[in-house]
């Protein structure tokens, strides 16, 4: 399951960057509990729990799971979108 925000981030990669997001994603999919979190990001109280994870060296992807334990793709950009994601994460979880 991806955010509209995810789903254009992911799109305004440059291309190298796109196909490592992809792996990850595909990772997440395939075997979630095997994937490298570079760290939990507690967004404050009674909110959720979301998962960072590095790719490409500066892409960030971010995700959570819902109650069915499926992932959810929150938003996907690099260090220089970072802010700005962490940012959204606040305002819509």
């Amino acid at each position: 399951m991806f955010t509209d925000r995810a789903i254009s981030g992911l799109a305004e990669l440059p291309e190298p960057f796109q196909i490592k997001a992809e792996e990850v994603i595909h990772q997440l999919n395939a075997q979630a509990d095997a994937v490298p979190v570079k760290r939990k990001l507690f967004r404050g109280k009674g909110k959720e729990t979301v998962f960072e994870i590095v790719f490409a060296r500066k892409g960030r992807l971010y995700f959570r799971r819902n109650r069915d334990r499926k992932v959810e793709i929150l938003t996907v950009g690099t260090k220089n979108t970072q802010d700005k994601d962490l940012v959204y994460l606040d305002r819509v979880l």
